[in-house]
Protein backbone atom coordinates (compact mmCIF):
# COMPACT_ATOMS: atom_id res chain seq x y z
CA UNK A 1 0.00 0.00 0.00
CA UNK A 2 1.26 3.31 -1.16
CA UNK A 3 0.98 6.30 1.22
CA UNK A 4 1.49 9.66 -0.84
CA UNK A 5 2.07 12.49 0.84
CA UNK A 6 -0.20 15.50 0.51
CA UNK A 7 0.77 18.87 1.01
CA UNK A 8 -2.44 21.04 1.51
CA UNK A 9 -0.87 24.68 2.02
CA UNK A 10 -1.23 27.66 -0.70
CA UNK A 11 0.84 30.25 -2.03
CA UNK A 12 -1.27 33.41 -1.13
CA UNK A 13 -2.22 32.02 2.20
CA UNK A 14 1.50 31.74 3.18
CA UNK A 15 2.41 34.86 1.56
CA UNK A 16 0.45 36.64 4.10
CA UNK A 17 2.22 34.77 6.74
CA UNK A 18 5.78 35.46 4.87
CA UNK A 19 5.13 39.03 4.27
CA UNK A 20 4.55 39.92 8.33
CA UNK A 21 6.74 37.76 9.29
CA UNK A 22 9.63 39.49 7.40
CA UNK A 23 7.96 43.38 8.26
CA UNK A 24 8.50 42.57 12.42
CA UNK A 25 11.65 40.91 11.72
CA UNK A 26 12.66 44.02 10.36
CA UNK A 27 10.98 46.40 13.11
CA UNK A 28 12.44 44.46 15.90
CA UNK A 29 15.78 44.57 13.93
CA UNK A 30 16.26 40.70 13.54
CA UNK A 31 14.42 39.38 17.26
CA UNK A 32 11.29 38.34 15.93
CA UNK A 33 13.18 35.68 12.88
CA UNK A 34 13.07 33.28 15.62
CA UNK A 35 8.88 33.71 16.01
CA UNK A 36 8.80 33.68 12.21
CA UNK A 37 10.81 30.31 11.44
CA UNK A 38 8.82 28.68 14.13
CA UNK A 39 5.76 30.11 12.44
CA UNK A 40 7.17 29.21 9.25
CA UNK A 41 7.70 25.64 10.36
CA UNK A 42 4.61 25.26 12.00
CA UNK A 43 2.51 26.21 8.57
CA UNK A 44 4.14 23.30 6.44
CA UNK A 45 3.91 20.72 8.77
CA UNK A 46 0.73 21.26 10.05
CA UNK A 47 -0.05 21.61 6.59
CA UNK A 48 1.57 17.67 5.43
CA UNK A 49 -0.43 15.02 5.43
CA UNK A 50 0.26 11.36 5.33
CA UNK A 51 -2.16 8.87 5.68
CA UNK A 52 -5.03 11.23 7.25
CA UNK A 53 -2.86 12.58 9.83
CA UNK A 54 -0.47 15.89 9.56
CA UNK A 55 2.72 16.17 11.11
CA UNK A 56 3.39 19.15 13.82
CA UNK A 57 6.31 20.82 14.69
CA UNK A 58 7.37 21.81 19.04
CA UNK A 59 10.34 23.83 18.80
CA UNK A 60 9.59 27.57 20.74
CA UNK A 61 10.63 30.83 19.80
CA UNK A 62 12.59 31.33 23.00
CA UNK A 63 14.43 27.92 21.97
CA UNK A 64 15.16 29.62 18.80
CA UNK A 65 16.26 33.01 20.20
CA UNK A 66 18.68 31.57 22.62
CA UNK A 67 20.83 29.82 19.79
CA UNK A 68 20.63 32.97 17.46
CA UNK A 69 21.70 35.30 20.29
CA UNK A 70 24.69 33.12 20.88
CA UNK A 71 25.60 32.26 17.07
CA UNK A 72 25.10 36.41 16.53
CA UNK A 73 27.96 36.78 19.58
CA UNK A 74 30.42 34.17 17.98
CA UNK A 75 29.77 36.22 14.59
CA UNK A 76 30.36 39.46 16.26
CA UNK A 77 33.73 38.00 17.94
CA UNK A 78 35.04 36.64 14.44
CA UNK A 79 34.42 39.94 12.65
CA UNK A 80 36.05 42.15 15.56
CA UNK A 81 39.21 39.65 15.23
CA UNK A 82 39.14 40.14 11.52
CA UNK A 83 39.48 43.91 11.78
CA UNK A 84 42.23 44.27 14.29
CA UNK A 85 43.86 40.63 14.62
CA UNK A 86 43.24 38.69 11.41
CA UNK A 87 45.51 35.87 12.42
CA UNK A 88 43.42 35.33 15.25
CA UNK A 89 40.03 35.54 12.83
CA UNK A 90 41.68 32.70 10.73
CA UNK A 91 42.44 30.75 13.81
CA UNK A 92 38.99 30.82 14.62
CA UNK A 93 37.35 30.34 11.66
CA UNK A 94 39.31 27.05 11.10
CA UNK A 95 38.08 26.06 14.67
CA UNK A 96 34.17 26.99 13.27
CA UNK A 97 35.15 24.35 10.45
CA UNK A 98 36.53 22.01 12.67
CA UNK A 99 33.30 22.51 14.55
CA UNK A 100 30.78 21.77 11.56
CA UNK A 101 30.11 17.76 11.94
CA UNK A 102 29.13 18.35 15.31
CA UNK A 103 27.10 21.48 14.55
CA UNK A 104 25.05 19.23 11.26
CA UNK A 105 24.96 16.62 13.74
CA UNK A 106 22.88 18.92 16.33
CA UNK A 107 21.08 20.84 13.61
CA UNK A 108 19.79 17.22 12.21
CA UNK A 109 19.03 16.40 16.14
CA UNK A 110 17.40 19.41 16.93
CA UNK A 111 15.26 19.52 13.74
CA UNK A 112 13.80 15.67 14.35
CA UNK A 113 13.61 16.08 17.99
CA UNK A 114 10.85 19.23 17.68
CA UNK A 115 8.68 17.16 14.77
CA UNK A 116 6.14 14.85 15.52
CA UNK A 117 3.75 12.68 13.76
CA UNK A 118 0.30 11.26 15.51
CA UNK A 119 2.10 12.59 18.68
CA UNK A 120 5.34 10.55 18.79
CA UNK A 121 8.60 12.56 18.25
CA UNK A 122 11.06 11.87 15.71
CA UNK A 123 15.28 11.61 17.08
CA UNK A 124 18.45 12.14 15.04
CA UNK A 125 20.80 9.09 17.08
CA UNK A 126 24.21 9.94 14.53
CA UNK A 127 26.80 9.61 16.85
CA UNK A 128 29.54 12.94 16.68
CA UNK A 129 32.25 10.18 15.64
CA UNK A 130 30.45 9.29 12.84
CA UNK A 131 29.94 12.82 11.65
CA UNK A 132 33.56 13.63 11.78
CA UNK A 133 34.23 10.04 9.65
CA UNK A 134 31.55 11.03 6.88
CA UNK A 135 31.84 15.04 6.66
CA UNK A 136 35.72 14.90 7.56
CA UNK A 137 37.47 11.31 7.91
CA UNK A 138 36.20 9.73 4.10
CA UNK A 139 37.21 13.58 2.36
CA UNK A 140 40.82 13.03 4.20
CA UNK A 141 41.06 9.70 2.91
CA UNK A 142 39.66 10.63 -0.61
CA UNK A 143 42.34 13.22 -0.88
CA UNK A 144 44.91 10.45 -1.35
CA UNK A 145 44.99 9.77 -4.94
CA UNK A 146 44.33 13.81 -5.82
CA UNK A 147 47.76 14.51 -3.91
CA UNK A 148 49.46 11.68 -5.10
CA UNK A 149 48.71 12.34 -8.44
CA UNK A 150 49.88 16.35 -7.79
CA UNK A 151 53.37 15.33 -7.00
CA UNK A 152 53.34 13.46 -10.11
CA UNK A 153 52.24 15.87 -12.37
CA UNK A 154 54.85 18.42 -11.11
CA UNK A 155 57.56 16.30 -11.46
CA UNK A 156 56.74 14.70 -15.16
CA UNK A 157 55.57 18.64 -16.41
CA UNK A 158 58.97 19.40 -17.59
CA UNK A 159 59.11 16.02 -19.52
CA UNK A 160 56.14 14.87 -21.13
CA UNK A 161 53.42 16.83 -22.78
CA UNK A 162 51.35 13.59 -22.66
CA UNK A 163 52.00 12.29 -19.44
CA UNK A 164 50.84 15.90 -17.92
CA UNK A 165 47.53 15.58 -19.92
CA UNK A 166 47.01 11.66 -18.42
CA UNK A 167 47.67 12.52 -15.01
CA UNK A 168 45.16 15.72 -15.30
CA UNK A 169 42.39 13.32 -16.48
CA UNK A 170 43.10 10.56 -13.98
CA UNK A 171 42.91 13.84 -11.43
CA UNK A 172 39.58 14.52 -12.74
CA UNK A 173 38.57 11.01 -12.40
CA UNK A 174 39.91 11.00 -8.93
CA UNK A 175 38.03 14.15 -8.01
CA UNK A 176 34.90 12.56 -9.34
CA UNK A 177 35.44 9.42 -7.17
CA UNK A 178 36.20 11.38 -4.08
CA UNK A 179 32.83 13.36 -4.66
CA UNK A 180 31.13 10.39 -4.96
CA UNK A 181 32.73 8.67 -1.61
CA UNK A 182 31.98 11.14 0.40
CA UNK A 183 28.74 11.79 -0.71
CA UNK A 184 28.08 8.30 0.06
CA UNK A 185 29.27 8.29 3.27
CA UNK A 186 27.18 11.54 4.53
CA UNK A 187 24.00 9.72 2.82
CA UNK A 188 25.05 6.68 4.60
CA UNK A 189 25.48 8.40 8.11
CA UNK A 190 22.25 10.69 8.39
CA UNK A 191 19.71 8.22 6.53
CA UNK A 192 20.57 5.43 9.29
CA UNK A 193 20.69 7.93 11.97
CA UNK A 194 16.85 9.33 12.21
CA UNK A 195 14.49 7.55 14.44
CA UNK A 196 10.64 7.72 14.51
CA UNK A 197 9.75 7.15 18.38
CA UNK A 198 11.33 3.71 18.84
CA UNK A 199 11.58 2.59 15.41
CA UNK A 200 15.08 3.65 13.86
CA UNK A 201 15.56 4.08 10.45
CA UNK A 202 17.97 2.33 8.39
CA UNK A 203 19.34 2.23 4.98
CA UNK A 204 21.91 0.21 2.92
CA UNK A 205 23.33 2.65 0.39
CA UNK A 206 26.20 1.34 -1.94
CA UNK A 207 29.14 3.88 -2.93
CA UNK A 208 29.01 2.09 -6.15
CA UNK A 209 25.61 3.47 -6.87
CA UNK A 210 27.22 7.38 -6.06
CA UNK A 211 30.09 6.64 -8.18
CA UNK A 212 27.75 5.79 -11.37
CA UNK A 213 25.65 9.13 -11.20
CA UNK A 214 28.23 11.32 -11.04
CA UNK A 215 30.46 9.40 -13.93
CA UNK A 216 26.81 9.53 -15.87
CA UNK A 217 26.18 13.52 -15.13
CA UNK A 218 30.17 14.25 -15.81
CA UNK A 219 29.49 11.81 -19.07
CA UNK A 220 26.23 13.77 -19.63
CA UNK A 221 28.32 17.19 -18.79
CA UNK A 222 30.60 16.66 -21.59
CA UNK A 223 28.35 14.81 -24.02
CA UNK A 224 26.41 18.18 -24.26
CA UNK A 225 29.34 20.58 -24.19
CA UNK A 226 31.01 18.88 -27.24
CA UNK A 227 27.32 19.01 -28.92
CA UNK A 228 27.21 22.94 -27.88
CA UNK A 229 30.70 23.15 -29.18
CA UNK A 230 30.03 22.37 -32.50
CA UNK A 231 27.26 24.08 -32.95
CA UNK A 232 28.94 27.49 -32.23
CA UNK A 233 31.39 26.21 -34.15
CA UNK A 234 28.89 26.14 -37.24
CA UNK A 235 27.92 29.02 -36.24
CA UNK A 236 31.30 30.88 -35.94
CA UNK A 237 31.81 29.44 -39.56
CA UNK A 238 28.50 30.99 -41.29
CA UNK A 239 29.17 34.31 -39.30
CA UNK A 240 32.73 34.29 -41.01
CA UNK A 241 31.25 33.86 -44.17
CA UNK A 242 28.79 36.39 -44.08
CA UNK A 243 31.16 39.40 -42.58
CA UNK A 244 34.00 38.56 -44.84
CA UNK A 245 33.74 40.80 -47.27
CA UNK A 246 31.75 43.38 -45.44
CA UNK A 247 34.75 45.69 -44.55
CA UNK A 248 34.46 47.31 -41.11
CA UNK A 249 31.12 46.80 -40.93
CA UNK A 250 32.04 43.42 -40.71
CA UNK A 251 34.45 43.92 -37.98
CA UNK A 252 31.71 45.44 -35.76
CA UNK A 253 29.33 42.62 -36.70
CA UNK A 254 32.63 40.50 -35.78
CA UNK A 255 32.77 42.00 -32.22
CA UNK A 256 29.64 42.06 -31.74
CA UNK A 257 28.93 38.45 -31.77
CA UNK A 258 32.23 37.97 -29.82
CA UNK A 259 30.65 39.51 -26.94
CA UNK A 260 27.15 37.53 -27.56
CA UNK A 261 29.48 34.28 -28.06
CA UNK A 262 31.27 35.02 -24.38
CA UNK A 263 28.02 35.56 -23.05
CA UNK A 264 26.02 32.81 -24.03
CA UNK A 265 28.97 30.70 -23.09
CA UNK A 266 28.68 31.69 -19.32
CA UNK A 267 25.26 31.52 -19.06
CA UNK A 268 25.78 27.77 -20.60
CA UNK A 269 28.13 26.88 -18.14
CA UNK A 270 26.12 27.91 -15.43
CA UNK A 271 22.88 26.03 -17.19
CA UNK A 272 24.75 23.12 -17.91
CA UNK A 273 26.14 22.68 -13.83
CA UNK A 274 22.76 23.20 -12.84
CA UNK A 275 21.61 20.74 -14.65
CA UNK A 276 24.04 18.09 -14.15
CA UNK A 277 23.72 19.29 -9.88
CA UNK A 278 19.60 18.39 -10.17
CA UNK A 279 20.35 15.01 -11.78
CA UNK A 280 22.46 13.91 -9.33
CA UNK A 281 20.19 15.42 -6.71
CA UNK A 282 17.42 13.61 -8.37
CA UNK A 283 18.55 10.01 -8.39
CA UNK A 284 20.51 10.50 -5.10
CA UNK A 285 16.47 11.20 -3.54
CA UNK A 286 15.51 8.23 -5.38
CA UNK A 287 17.72 5.98 -4.49
CA UNK A 288 17.90 6.19 -1.15
CA UNK A 289 14.01 6.84 -0.37
CA UNK A 290 13.96 3.45 -2.03
CA UNK A 291 16.89 1.94 0.65
CA UNK A 292 15.59 3.20 3.32
CA UNK A 293 13.47 1.60 5.97
CA UNK A 294 11.09 1.98 9.38
CA UNK A 295 12.58 -0.80 10.99
CA UNK A 296 9.79 -2.89 13.63
CA UNK A 297 6.74 -5.11 12.75
CA UNK A 298 5.56 -3.89 10.34
CA UNK A 299 8.14 -2.89 8.66
CA UNK A 300 7.46 0.44 6.62
CA UNK A 301 9.71 1.91 3.17
CA UNK A 302 9.42 4.88 0.81
CA UNK A 303 9.49 5.83 -2.90
CA UNK A 304 10.75 9.05 -4.29
CA UNK A 305 9.33 9.16 -8.20
CA UNK A 306 10.64 12.63 -8.88
CA UNK A 307 12.18 13.03 -12.60
CA UNK A 308 15.16 15.52 -13.49
CA UNK A 309 13.08 16.91 -16.52
CA UNK A 310 10.07 17.73 -14.15
CA UNK A 311 12.48 18.82 -11.05
CA UNK A 312 14.56 21.11 -13.38
CA UNK A 313 11.74 22.83 -14.89
CA UNK A 314 10.39 23.86 -11.71
CA UNK A 315 14.18 25.47 -10.54
CA UNK A 316 13.78 27.43 -14.20
CA UNK A 317 10.16 28.79 -13.00
CA UNK A 318 10.89 29.20 -9.40
CA UNK A 319 13.98 31.44 -10.51
CA UNK A 320 12.00 33.61 -13.38
CA UNK A 321 8.87 33.91 -10.65
CA UNK A 322 11.36 35.27 -8.18
CA UNK A 323 13.68 37.34 -10.25
CA UNK A 324 10.42 39.31 -12.26
CA UNK A 325 8.60 39.79 -8.77
CA UNK A 326 11.74 41.42 -7.08
CA UNK A 327 11.52 38.29 -4.91
CA UNK A 328 7.50 38.93 -3.65
CA UNK A 329 7.38 35.39 -5.26
CA UNK A 330 9.54 33.70 -2.71
CA UNK A 331 6.42 32.46 -0.12
CA UNK A 332 4.66 31.14 -3.92
CA UNK A 333 8.35 29.19 -4.32
CA UNK A 334 8.21 28.17 -1.34
CA UNK A 335 4.85 26.69 -1.12
CA UNK A 336 5.35 24.63 -5.10
CA UNK A 337 8.60 23.21 -4.57
CA UNK A 338 7.24 21.37 -0.95
CA UNK A 339 4.10 20.70 -3.21
CA UNK A 340 6.29 18.79 -5.83
CA UNK A 341 7.83 16.99 -3.16
CA UNK A 342 5.21 15.71 -1.52
CA UNK A 343 3.28 14.57 -4.62
CA UNK A 344 6.77 12.49 -5.52
CA UNK A 345 6.92 11.44 -1.98
CA UNK A 346 5.22 7.72 -0.47
CA UNK A 347 5.00 5.71 2.55
CA UNK A 348 4.81 2.46 1.79
CA UNK A 349 2.69 -0.52 3.98
CA UNK A 350 -0.62 -0.20 5.99
CA UNK A 351 -0.38 3.03 8.23
CA UNK A 352 -3.52 1.52 10.21
CA UNK A 353 -0.71 -0.86 11.95
CA UNK A 354 2.14 1.77 12.71
CA UNK A 355 2.38 1.78 16.72
CA UNK A 356 5.40 3.89 18.29
CA UNK A 357 6.56 4.44 21.86
CA UNK A 358 7.95 7.65 22.14
CA UNK A 359 11.73 7.90 23.42
CA UNK A 360 12.59 10.04 26.61
CA UNK A 361 14.74 12.76 24.84
CA UNK A 362 17.81 14.06 26.32
CA UNK A 363 17.19 18.05 27.36
CA UNK A 364 21.30 18.56 28.87
CA UNK A 365 21.77 18.93 24.83
CA UNK A 366 19.47 21.43 23.94
CA UNK A 367 20.67 24.69 23.98
CA UNK A 368 23.41 23.06 21.83
CA UNK A 369 20.95 21.68 19.39
CA UNK A 370 19.65 25.33 19.28
CA UNK A 371 22.96 27.34 18.50
CA UNK A 372 23.89 24.46 15.95
CA UNK A 373 20.02 25.19 14.21
CA UNK A 374 20.73 28.78 14.37
CA UNK A 375 24.08 28.65 11.84
CA UNK A 376 21.42 26.71 9.45
CA UNK A 377 24.24 24.07 8.53
CA UNK A 378 21.62 22.12 7.09
CA UNK A 379 22.12 18.73 6.32
CA UNK A 380 20.24 15.41 6.30
CA UNK A 381 17.54 13.85 3.51
CA UNK A 382 15.61 15.50 1.31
Amino acid sequence: MNNKVIFHGKGGEFFGIWIVNILLSVVTLGIYSAWAKVRTKKYFYGNTELAGDRFDYHATPTQILIGRIIAFVCVLIWAIANATFPLVASLLMLIFVGFTPILARNNARFDARMSSYRNVRFNFTGSVKGAYWAMMGAGLIGMIPLVFLAIITALVAAHSVVLVIICGILTVAAYLFLFAYVSAAMTRYFANGYQYGDRPFRAEISTEFFIKTILLGALMGAGLTIVMMAVAAIIAVVIAFLTMSSGEMGTVIDQFWFMVGGMSGMVYVILLMAFIAVFVQVRVRNYTFAQLVVSGDPEYGFTSTVRTRSFVWLMITNFLAQAFSLGLARAWVMVRTTRFLCEHTSVVGDLSLLTAKGEVMDEGAAIADEVASAFDIEMGLG
